[in-house]
């Protein structure tokens, strides 16, 4: 083992000593758009996203502002708010306990935002592209490690300029507490990705612009960016998977760009492996490096999944209390881990599944199983696990099941 994978294993592995709180986090985007066109706003405008959130950031005294080249979002003591690429908002709400009170926390700053931007004219929305504004319109906000990226992309698949100015998605955090447990929970994820990205497909809820794919666009796109860094982990149902494993994964990713004090040193195709041959990266190196995968479950102090589409906020608590429900009990982990071995699992088959789903939707097959009946088996092990009150959460997800989806849900649910 070199010197810098020995620093990365021993980065993971004193993430594992940490109280079993079972903590979900979210991290949600959104769009700002014009109500009537749906367009986007832009950062520069005169009445543009800059200027939105600095008002937001009056809503809340003592909040912190984040300075870049410019405003870029702030923090209060619950969440923080940031821009993505161009200038997708996006809220990060700090670990909880309880759904509920997740809930509450995105309530809040939904209906003070959303009150704030009908004055405007403007709308937060939640889906999982934009759906009329041209993405080679759309600029980047003033943030190097993007325009880094950005260019970086143009190089490495067709899909890297959709992904960043024209997609928004939903992620949840959960911790692990051991290695087998890492091994079991991004296992589990894995297994269950394809079914997770289908009750939150959000692609036809906005029915306006040219949309080729009916069912996951936006995984679709992400298929397009970058194969180094992005998608499904090579050899990720290997019995014995474990942080080396994913550790591999990194050293053999171009980081695009490395933080030396201030400044970021563009690293042109040269892997992570080959940049640290012959040093040792810091706690902040390494941080700064996991945060350049973009795998569908990403590790990082905890484990990040990344597979949902922006939902409406309806769903927001649903998708948390799915998440507590689903990794947070032995016996759903052990039942996935029993299915990946029995059915002799590669991810070969998940994308297999995916593209069931992308083709078919709730028509699709999930290894085999029904789209419809994998999914009511889904909620039924996940409510079990759970509290009366977060099991009520679920019953979004019982009329997307009966539906057929998000977009077909009538508006007066």
């Amino acid at each position: 083992m070199q010197e810098w994978e020995t620093a990365f294993l021993q980065y993971f592995t004193a993430c594992t000593d940490k109280p079993k709180a079972e903590q979900i986090g979210l991290e949600a985007e959104h769009f700002i758009v014009n109500k009537q066109t749906k367009e986007t706003i832009s950062y520069y405008a005169d009445l543009g996203v800059k200027t939105l959130i600095g008002l937001l950031m009056d809503c809340y005294p003592g909040a912190k502002p984040i300075i870049g080249e410019d405003l870029l979002g702030f923090i209060t003591d619950e969440f923080s708010i940031t821009l993505e690429p161009a200038a997708q908002v996006e809220i990060s709400i700090i670990p909880k306990s309880h759904v509920k009170d997740i809930a509450s926390i995105y309530s809040e700053f939904h209906q003070t935002f959303s009150s704030l931007l009908e004055m405007k004219s403007f709308e937060l929305m939640s889906a999982p592209y934009q759906p009329v504004s041209s993405v080679e319109e759309l600029r980047i906000i003033p943030k190097e490690r993007y325009r880094l990226m950005d260019k970086h992309f143009q190089q490495t698949g067709s899909g890297g300029r959709d992904m960043m100015r024209g997609t928004a998605s939903m992620q949840v955090s959960i911790d692990f507490y051991s290695e087998d447990d890492f091994r079991r929970k991004i296992q589990a994820a894995y297994y269950y990705s394809p079914l997770l990205k289908l009750l939150c497909d959000t692609t036809t809820l906005v029915r306006l612009g040219d949309t080729p794919q009916k069912f996951l666009r936006r995984t679709a796109i992400w298929r397009r960016v970058d194969a180094l860094r992005c998608g499904i982990l090579p050899g990720i149902f290997t019995e014995n998977y474990g942080f080396l494993d994913y550790i591999r994964f990194l050293g053999n990713m171009p980081p695009i760009f490395t933080v030396q004090g201030q400044e970021l040193q563009v690293t042109g195709s040269k892997t992570i492996g080959e940049l640290y041959k012959n040093r040792v990266p810091s706690e902040k190196n390494i941080e700064h490096l996991l945060s350049m995968a973009f795998p569908d479950v990403r590790l990082k102090k905890y484990l990040e999944i990344r597979t949902a589409d922006a939902v409406p906020p309806r769903y927001i608590p649903a998708y948390c209390a799915l998440i507590k429900g689903l990794f947070y009990h032995n016996n759903i982990l052990e039942m996935a881990e029993h299915e990946i071995r029995r059915l002799q699992l590669t991810e070969k088959d998940i994308r297999a599944a995916e593209n069931s789903f992308m083709n078919q939707g709730w028509q699709g097959s999930f290894y085999g199983t029904n789209a419809e009946i994998a999914a009511k088996d889904l909620l039924e092990s996940a409510k079990g696990n759970l509290s009366g009150e977060e099991r009520s959460y679920l019953s979004a997800f019982d009329e997307v099941i009966e539906c057929k989806g998000i977009a077909n849900i009538p508006l007066s649910h």
